[in-house]
């Protein structure tokens, strides 16, 4: 008698998102691997090496936050969210955190920013827009985050320094499924997940995303948030 065979009844958007997990399971457990390993060699080589042996940690950084995003991506309006209070400028210190943002970011905000959210949803929200506006600059500027408060809403704003990163007609596909697609085949070096999953959990939270060109010259993602 035959070994028996499973047979697999989801559906096919469940099979994505599966395949998409496993994919990123496989590709992180090598990026964990060059962590660790770069991370123990950095305290014993000289200056120069330990620059390059951190430049190792941000790239594998920024590799593991592109993957977890896909991974991670939700593209329904209508998910659940599990909603507290949480400090906001707390929340996007812990994305800056990370190796793939603390030298290229920098702040101005309050100490502290009372709102309410998921915080797993959101912290994914803003690495998605931090990791695409650090792909996005040459390494010699910052971006910067200003956090502004109302009595009626939040805004965060991150400012890209260089000018014209996106063409004007080409930013709402950063916001569509797919539209990556368009702005890689133009040089336009977006993550592989755009700000569709940034885009949804934002609006789900009451919010808003908008790009517009900042006073330097430059392009700024504004995200508004209700209080």
């Amino acid at each position: 008698m035959g070994a028996d065979v499973f047979v697999d009844e989801t559906t096919e958007v469940d099979l994505e998102e599966a395949t998409l997990r496993l994919v990123a399971h496989d590709i992180n457990n090598p990026l964990t691997a060059i962590r660790i390993l770069a991370e123990m060699l950095r305290d014993d080589v000289d200056e120069a090496h330990r620059r390059d042996i951190t430049d190792i940690l941000e790239a594998a950084d920024l590799a593991s936050a592109v993957v977890g995003s896909v991974s991670e991506a939700r593209y329904e309006k209508d998910d659940e969210y599990t909603w507290f209070p949480l400090d906001l400028v707390q929340l996007l210190r812990s994305v800056v955190d990370r190796p793939a943002l603390r030298r290229h970011v920098t702040f101005e905000t309050p100490r502290e920013l009372q709102v309410g959210g998921d915080q797993t949803a959101l912290r994914r929200a803003f690495t998605d827009l931090l990791v695409n506006g650090r792909r996005m600059v040459d390494g010699r500027r910052p971006l910067l985050v200003q956090v502004m408060d109302s009595s009626s809403h939040v805004e965060v704003r991150i400012d890209h320094p260089q000018p014209a990163v996106i063409p004007v007609a080409m930013r709402h596909l950063l916001f569509l499924r797919h539209g990556v697609v368009a702005l890689r085949r133009n040089r336009i070096p977006v993550s592989a997940v755009g700000l569709v999953d940034a885009h949804a959990i934002i609006e789900g939270h009451g919010g808003t995303i908008r790009i517009e060109d900042s006073a330097e010259g430059g392009m700024s993602v504004v995200v508004r948030l209700q209080r």
